[in-house]
């Protein structure tokens, strides 16, 4: 009996410490974010084009909440760093207008847009 809880414990450690490591794998992007009516999309810095912002119910809110702190007036751009990855191009809503989707796992950084984002002066 001894030998099962113990495998079973190993087996069950063993997962978790790989869903840790897959966690830690989730790519980093950064870019400008624009929330509003309608409006929910990321630009990245190292990619072309416009991306329609995707998360958890949660995440997005944690978005917009910050958002609302740092974007002057509506629509405004201001710089994020994400954890995320991108997704295919939209068929159907808002989402079909962009070049594509990002899955967005967590919001790491916030703050207004400035002329030195994305290494550019």
């Amino acid at each position: 009996m001894n030998i099962k809880i113990s495998v079973f414990c190993s087996t069950f450690f063993s997962i978790i410490v790989l869903l840790q490591a897959c966690r830690a794998l989730e790519t980093t992007i950064a870019g400008h974010y624009i929330y509003g009516h309608e409006v929910n999309t990321f630009q990245p810095c190292d990619k072309e084009g416009t991306f329609w912002v995707m998360g958890s119910n949660e995440e997005l809110e944690v978005l917009r909440k910050e958002y609302l702190n740092y974007a002057s007036n509506p629509y405004d751009e201001v710089f994020v760093e994400i954890a995320g990855d991108y997704l295919g191009k939209p068929s159907d809503g808002f989402a079909m207008n962009y070049d594509g989707k990002i899955q967005v796992e967590k919001m790491m950084t916030m703050r207004k847009k400035s002329d030195t984002d994305c290494g550019t002066k």
